[in-house]
């Protein structure tokens, strides 16, 4: 009995390893789906085309719901994407089978807004900023063909003025110049150019008048004359066409946006595991032992204590520590209980909404779980929405309340 012992000793400790280890392997795949890595589809199930991206969950939840294993995936998509896209086939886990039993959809509307720059360009016949304003709008209706709309206010320090073009131009420059004291009315005696702010003009015409008058024999003669002389020139000069205006309005623009949460429910199976068959193992030759009435027997002392350490781990590794209380008729009532850790800081409250009678929970963490996440942030989720909250535990039980 005592060789008996020894060898059913190791093989319950093996035991206790193997599903302690079982565990944490399913914890760490529930983290490495959370963090969008997907586990290996069955070699049977056929990938979508290459050319139709498949859509990737935004969030991945592993739950144990009256002994019932779940994964839970939630998909966002936009409203012209098919809800046919989410991937619905079933794989394995941690030695359970996992099938898509629901996919339940949820809509949410919500407005986008961002800020928005028009720049608006007009011509004008004047670069003065006064009369352009009285050109322009002091606000601009906004609405562009992907669905973005809004009123936008005129930005006056945005105005600028620009030449829109110029063309050349002729003209005349003139000059009339009077010439006195002359003896003769001979136009030789008269400048045939002159010179005007730099430019050159030539006589284009001459005409006389008396200066003095003189008697000679009886008869009134000019005694000298006056020129009076025409001098012009052709010149050229840069004419302005017109004037462009620029300006911006700005402002916030806006779109209402429908978003569509898609939440598939995957149910786990534990896969049967074929038993090997047995093999002949040499009976071992019974050690006779003296047994009392006081003393079991130490081979049931061994199985029960191994049964105990075993169902210990289970129980650590498994066990549901955090009560939901749930409002109802102006008195929190437990509904069920639920599994937070500090590996997977996250209370997802959807599977009892069948149980929900309001928005108004308490959570109660036991004490173990509480002291390992103290200080830690952790995300209590219901349907569509979502709730942080900082544990700040003292040693004992700890609590809080979230409202939806």
């Amino acid at each position: 009995m005592k060789r008996f012992l020894q060898r059913a000793i190791p093989t319950l400790t093996a035991a206790v390893v193997v599903i302690c280890g079982g565990m944490t392997a399913f914890a760490s795949t529930v983290d490495a789906l959370h963090n969008g890595q997907l586990p290996a589809m069955p070699t049977a199930s056929t990938a979508p085309p290459t050319t139709v991206p498949i859509p990737q969950p935004t969030d991945v939840q592993g739950i144990e719901e009256n002994g019932v294993r779940w994964i839970v995936k939630t998909y966002e998509l936009a409203e012209n994407e098919s809800a046919d896209r989410i991937p619905r086939e079933s794989f394995e886990l941690d030695s359970f089978l996992y099938e898509c039993s629901d996919v339940a959809e949820n809509e949410i509307y919500s407005t986008d807004e961002r800020e928005h720059t028009e720049a608006v360009t007009i011509n004008a016949d004047t670069k003065n900023a006064d009369a352009i304003m009285k050109q322009l709008a002091p606000t601009l209706d906004y609405e562009y063909e992907d669905g973005y709309a809004g009123v936008l206010a005129l930005d006056i320090s945005t105005i600028d003025v620009e030449s829109a073009g110029t063309r050349n131009e002729s003209y005349t420059v003139s000059e009339t110049r009077e010439y006195s004291g002359l003896t003769y009315n001979d136009p030789s005696l008269i400048p045939k150019a002159i010179v005007k702010n730099g430019r050159t003009l030539t006589l284009q015409s001459v005409s006389w008048r008396s200066d003095s008058l003189a008697t000679v024999d009886y008869s009134e003669l000019s005694g000298s004359y006056i020129a009076i002389a025409e001098y012009s020139a052709t010149a050229s000069k840069t004419v302005v066409t017109g004037y462009v205006a620029t300006a911006e309005y700005k402002g916030i623009i806006s779109k209402n946006v429908k978003t569509i949460i898609y939440t598939a429910y995957f149910a786990g199976t534990l896969i049967a595991t074929p038993t090997p068959e047995p093999t002949a193992t040499p009976a071992p030759t019974p050690t006779p032992v003296q047994q009392s009435a006081s003393n079991p027997v130490p081979v049931v002392a061994g199985a029960t204590a191994g049964a105990g350490l075993l169902g210990g781990v289970v129980f650590f590794f498994l066990r549901r520590n955090v009560k939901v209380h749930n409002l109802k008729d102006g008195k929190y009532t437990q509904i069920g209980k639920t599994r937070i850790s500090r590996r997977n800081p996250v209370i997802n409250l959807t599977p009892f909404a069948d149980r929900v009678a309001s928005g108004s929970f308490i959570l109660v963490l036991d004490r173990l779980v509480a002291k390992s996440l103290s200080g830690r942030t952790v995300s209590v989720n219901y349907g569509d929405k979502s709730f942080q909250h900082i544990i700040d535990g003292d040693g004992g039980e700890y609590q809080f309340e979230v409202d939806f």
